[in-house]
């Protein structure tokens, strides 16, 4: 159900099946005016709230609120954390299956300032290697209209059985850096792309070259200037953001996530990418106006 207020858009699920594949953490978010300085300081935080993070998280959560039937795979630790995680997505609705991270849970402090600006800091990163076989992921794959590929490690000798079984995955590259090793494998297998231009000046010709490869769709997002996509059959679309009221941003954590999940669900429902990328602006605006990285 729609929370008084917030902005909503036309987005049936009609059955819709999702596997959302790694980018599950704990996270304490501490809230500050703005960043302190980089010396020794006593700085007094306005609040701070514990929850679920990391994008696979915000992915299947935001994808659940709008009616997918989701399954999100991912690694923790037998402690409270991975406890937590896991009672917070039975609350949810979203099936979550799990592998042992011998490390312990992944956990994040992100450190928030007044303009939605985040410094995240690995408390726990996390083990960076798959402790289980890789073929577990085969079952998972039946009848799914979307996969979701989260760009950790762990999630990397996936992508093998994925291309075996012809599943055109979906990737989230954030704040892709084109010199960056990580990301190729993840791109090369994707037939949807999603990335920021925090870090990337020429991510008009990074899109162009990933259609002309093949990728079906690349949508890049820039906070509050909105976002731009582009298609072989649309061309450029370029959609502004859904404006929200400074004093309703509650967190911008998942609003990329939100984004995500509303114009694939938009987009796997028939749409074309204007009404798809629409969907996509609607949700982050509803996600910002939330402590939880999806509305609830």
């Amino acid at each position: 159900m729609d929370q008084p207020g917030l902005p909503t858009a036309d987005v049936t699920a009609d059955g819709m099946r999702a596997l959302v594949l790694g980018g599950v953490a704990w996270n304490t978010m501490v809230y500050v005016d703005r960043f302190p300085a980089p010396e020794p300081a006593t700085v007094f935080s306005n609040g701070y709230h514990e929850t679920v993070g990391s994008s696979g998280a915000g992915k299947a959560l935001n994808l659940r609120t709008l009616g997918v039937d989701v399954t999100l795979w991912g690694m923790i630790g037998d402690d409270d954390p991975g406890r937590r995680i896991t009672a917070y997505m039975d609350r949810a609705g979203v099936d979550f299956v799990t592998a042992p991270d011998p490390t312990g849970t992944v956990r994040h402090v992100n450190l928030m300032d007044g303009k939605g600006e985040r410094i995240s800091i690995f408390a726990n990163g996390g083990l960076q290697r798959l402790s289980v076989d890789p073929g577990f992921v085969s079952p998972l794959l039946h009848d799914v209209d979307l996969c979701a590929v989260t760009i950790v490690n762990a999630a990397r000798p996936l992508l093998p059985i994925l291309a075996d079984a012809g599943i055109g995955y979906w990737c989230d590259l954030h704040d892709y850096e084109a010199d960056n090793p990580h990301y190729t494998d993840f791109i090369e297998g994707a037939a949807h792309l999603q990335l920021t231009s925090n870090r990337l000046d020429a991510w008009r010709g990074f899109m162009e070259r990933r259609i002309e490869a093949g990728t079906t769709t690349v949508v890049c997002t820039h906070g509050s200037a909105g976002a731009t996509g582009l298609t072989a059959e649309h061309g450029w679309v370029d959609m502004p953001a859904v404006p929200v009221e400074s004093g309703e941003v509650v967190d911008t954590n998942g609003a990329g996530d939100a984004f995500f999940a509303g114009f694939a669900v938009t987009w796997l429902g028939g749409a074309e990418l204007e009404p798809a990328m629409h969907a996509g602006a609607v949700q982050a605006a509803r996600a910002v106006q939330s402590s939880e990285l999806a509305p609830r």
